[in-house]
């Protein structure tokens, strides 16, 4: 999460097996799936020449929290407007968009809708604050 040499990387980066299923948070409302890359397909392994997200997904939470989940392989696995429960798999992790190889890019952001870099707070400490450890 922001660092001197990427001060606008909003999340924390999770390395993952191509294919792992990736699970919502908790429950809420998925409000965007998007692809987000800034030439070509998300469809194909992307690369660090790329930019963007690849395909991804937000959250709505209760208490005005939005998660947000990047490099899918494919498509989501849910729709906009469609409820989940925690632990539901909405994903599954890929290399779309910027991306030097699998992983999920995992942010959080308080005060939300909309997620912006303004907002977005450290995934680690969020969730440690809640009881969970990422990684």
């Amino acid at each position: 999460f922001r660092t001197v040499t990427r001060p606008s990387h909003d999340g924390v980066d999770l390395g993952a097996a191509r294919f792992t299923p990736i699970r919502a948070a908790s429950a809420g409302k998925v409000i965007r799936v998007v692809c987000n890359v800034s030439k070509g397909s998300c469809d194909v392994d992307g690369n660090r020449t790329l930019s963007g997200c690849g395909w991804y997904a937000e959250i709505q939470h209760a208490g005005s929290i939005v998660t947000r989940y990047c490099h899918m392989v494919r498509r989501p696995a849910v729709s906009v407007g469609q409820s989940v429960a925690e632990g539901q798999v909405i994903g599954y992790v890929g290399t779309s968009g910027s991306s030097s190889g699998p992983h999920l890019h995992f942010e959080v952001h308080t005060n939300a809708p909309p997620a912006m870099h303004s907002n977005a707070v450290n995934p680690i400490w969020f969730m440690r604050a809640r009881g969970v450890a990422l990684g």
